[in-house]
C-alpha cells in the first residue's frame, strides 16, 4: 500500500487571511482540490498522470473524480483504457464549464471578501497559530 505524499504547505498563503469555499452538491462537496484535480487531468491526459502530478495515489484520484462525477447527470470526463493504444482521459464540455464557472464564482467571492480580508490582515497576530505560551 502506498503512502500519500503530503503537498508542501504554501507559506505565503498562510501569511494572509483568505477564503476557502466548498459547494455542496447532492451528498458531496466540490472545492478547490477536486477542481484542481480536474484541471490537472485535462493537462496530464490521464488519471494516473494527474495523480502523480498532484502527489496522490491513483485510487485516491479515482475516488475523488468518481465522487464529483456522481453529482452530475452527464460525464465531466471520459476515460479510455490502455492496451495496444495508450489510454487516457479528457474533460467533456460539462467538465470544462464546471471549471470555468467555479473560477468565476471564486473570483466573485474573493472580490466580495477583499475589504474584510484586508481588515483581518492588519489585525492578525505576528505569531503563528498554535504558538501559545504555556
Amino acid at each position: 500500500m502506498s503512502r500519500r505524499k503530503k503537498r508542501p504547505i504554501d507559506q505565503e498563503r498562510l501569511r494572509h487571511p483568505g477564503v476557502r469555499t466548498k459547494i455542496y452538491v447532492q451528498a458531496d462537496m466540490i472545492g478547490a482540490g477536486k477542481i484542481e484535480l480536474l484541471r490537472t487531468l485535462k493537462r496530464a491526459g490521464s488519471i494516473s498522470a494527474a495523480a502523480r502530478e498532484m502527489g496522490m495515489g491513483y485510487r485516491r484520484a479515482w475516488f475523488l473524480l468518481d465522487t464529483i462525477q456522481r453529482c452530475f447527470r452527464e460525464p465531466l470526463f471520459e476515460t479510455t483504457r490502455g492496451g495496444a493504444d495508450p489510454g487516457g482521459s479528457i474533460l467533456t464540455p460539462l467538465g470544462e464549464e464546471l471549471i470555468a464557472r467555479y473560477d468565476a464564482h471564486i473570483e466573485k467571492i474573493e472580490k466580495a471578501s477583499a475589504d474584510f480580508l484586508g481588515w483581518l490582515e492588519t489585525h492578525q497576530s505576528d505569531r503563528p497559530a498554535g504558538d501559545g505560551d504555556s
